[in-house]
């Protein structure tokens, strides 16, 4: 019965961009990766996926205006309260890029790194480590709403994959780029729409199956 964590933002919360409320359960790409991972399992082989998404979460930035929003304060915790977990599934990084944060992709990684480091130096107890898929997100689009918060947002993101990938290479993690399979929706041009949802619930799905069975 593998468990999987998935820790992100508003994107793993599951924000709507036409409306500002939340994706419901079987909408949100969490819940349609259980669905799909699940498909043709026994009861005895039940994949578990935990939500742990919280809007305006950062790698490792406290936002004085915003609460609660550094990852680095809150996995930890998490880690502890959801073990024993076989994947941990990191998508983060879209907030890191805000004006008010040394914003540059490269420190934006680093970021990653460290979250990779803190599950990895967690008391798992008698519980193997968790394997570990960072996700870098879709990029944002060129939007007025978004432009006084993300200076050169879109460049930025855009440059995240990139960087992403070669701290999950030298850390041996999993490496998925979302804009591959999904994008941000031109409503907003920040949050993910139903069908980019869908769309990531099944990349993601496909990895760790076929992880899985390499095992």
């Amino acid at each position: 019965m593998p468990r999987i964590l998935c820790f992100g933002d508003s994107n793993t919360w599951g924000y709507n961009p036409t409306n500002a409320q939340r994706w419901p359960e079987g909408v949100r790409w969490t819940s349609r990766l259980e669905e799909h991972l699940n498909q043709n399992t026994s009861p005895e082989e039940h994949w578990y996926v935990l939500e742990e998404g919280l809007n305006g979460r950062t790698t490792v930035w406290n936002d004085p205006m915003k609460p609660y929003r550094d990852g680095s304060a809150a996995l930890p915790m998490v880690l502890l309260t959801h073990r024993p977990l076989d994947w941990v599934v990191i998508m983060l990084g879209t907030n890191d890029l805000k004006s008010q944060f040394p914003s540059e992709p490269a420190w934006v990684a680093e970021g990653i790194r460290k979250l990779i480091n803190q599950i990895r130096d967690t008391d798992n107890a008698s519980y193997p480590m968790p394997q570990i898929l960072i996700v870098s997100p879709p990029p944002m689009h060129d939007d007025n709403n978004w432009a006084l918060g993300f200076r050169n947002g879109r460049e930025k993101s855009l440059e995240l994959s990139e960087h992403f990938s070669v701290v999950a290479q030298e850390e041996m993690c999993e490496f998925l780029d979302a804009s591959e399979v999904c994008e941000a929706s031109p409503i907003d041009g920040l949050h993910m729409d139903e069908e980019g949802h869908a769309a990531l619930a099944e990349a993601i799905a496909e990895l760790l199956i076929e992880r899985n069975s390499d095992q």
